[in-house]
């Protein structure tokens, strides 16, 4: 029987904040979590892609998971990240990890990457079989056997998985997916510069990274999609779309933190293997934060 799930709409993909030293810095992420909790969001992600969960301890990682439950106090609904990992780490991972405050656990792609799609497929239904909570899964790229649809749409109708983030930036592909998806299951799109053309395909919802720092201005561009109002939809796509680009230079979590730095909400530190963003990457994002509506400059300001 399919597990069932009300999770749609604007999911922020939370980072995690570190002070100089490297280490978490607790009182910014519960700042973050405050302010997304009073939001207009629908679910935050904890531990995931934008999170460096990968760079975490187990320990820390749990630490996170219980500090943003205890913060959020149960105003959102929160998902449990796992790291991409081997599939038996990932399985003893989910069956140890803490859960309680959370309505679904996020599983991202496997390390090394699946080889095939029955590798793919064998892969996130042993960890749907590990844990209690639905599970919504990462798709990141296309897999290297080509039957990433067939792949997807088979997890899809195991009773333990309701929803992909879909990641690809295959419009094409992201689009089957969405038409053939079975009824129970949400598509939400992974990459915000894609948010816009995937939502008027017919996706879900959305885990986005620019939500920790405009989450009002993604929910209402989500809303009017929904409403049918494209107009204003496209016309807040235009103005972040320059600046979201801009973003995937370097990566999730570094280009969002040199902006929530910029504005005093955090350190802009990251853990090795990742590095702040350069100087010109800086310099782009704050040319392009200047051409922002000062509306949505003042309400991250607030």
């Amino acid at each position: 029987m399919k597990v069932q799930t009300n999770l749609s709409g604007l999911g922020v993909n939370l980072v995690t904040p570190f002070n100089q030293s490297g280490e978490i810095d607790f009182p910014a992420l519960e700042k973050l979590v405050n302010r997304l909790g009073d939001s207009k969001i629908d679910f935050i992600l904890v531990n995931g892609s934008a999170a460096e969960a990968s760079l975490l301890s187990f320990d820390e990682q749990d630490r996170v998971l219980a500090f943003v439950a205890e913060i959020n106090d149960a105003r959102v609904d929160l998902v449990c990240g796992i790291s991409g990992a081997d599939t038996r780490t990932s399985v003893q991972r989910v069956s140890k990890m803490l859960q309680s405050g959370y309505v679904a656990l996020y599983a991202d792609e496997p390390l090394p990457r699946a080889s095939s799609s029955s590798g793919f497929v064998g892969h996130f239904r042993s960890i749907a079989q590990a844990t209690e909570l639905p599970l919504i899964i990462q798709h990141r790229s296309p897999l290297k056997d080509g039957r990433s649809i067939e792949g997807i749409l088979q997890l899809l109708n195991e009773p333990g998985i309701i929803g992909v983030v879909e990641s690809t930036g295959d419009v094409a592909l992201s689009g089957e997916i969405i038409r053939n998806k079975p009824r129970g299951t949400n598509i939400f799109c992974g990459r915000d510069v894609m948010n816009l053309p995937l939502m008027a395909l017919g996706c879900d919802g959305v885990v986005s990274t620019i939500a920790n720092a405009f989450s009002d201005d993604w929910s209402n561009m989500l809303g009017q999609m929904q409403f049918g109002n494209f107009q204003d939809a496209r016309s807040t796509h235009h103005q972040f779309a320059p600046l979201l680009r801009i973003l995937e230079t370097e990566g999730e979590p570094t280009g969002i933190k040199a902006i929530l730095n910029h504005f005093q909400k955090m350190e802009h530190t990251v853990r090795l293997p990742n590095t702040p963003v350069s100087e010109e990457v800086k310099s782009l994002i704050y040319k392009e934060l200047a051409h922002l509506p000062q509306e949505s400059v003042e309400l991250l300001l607030g």
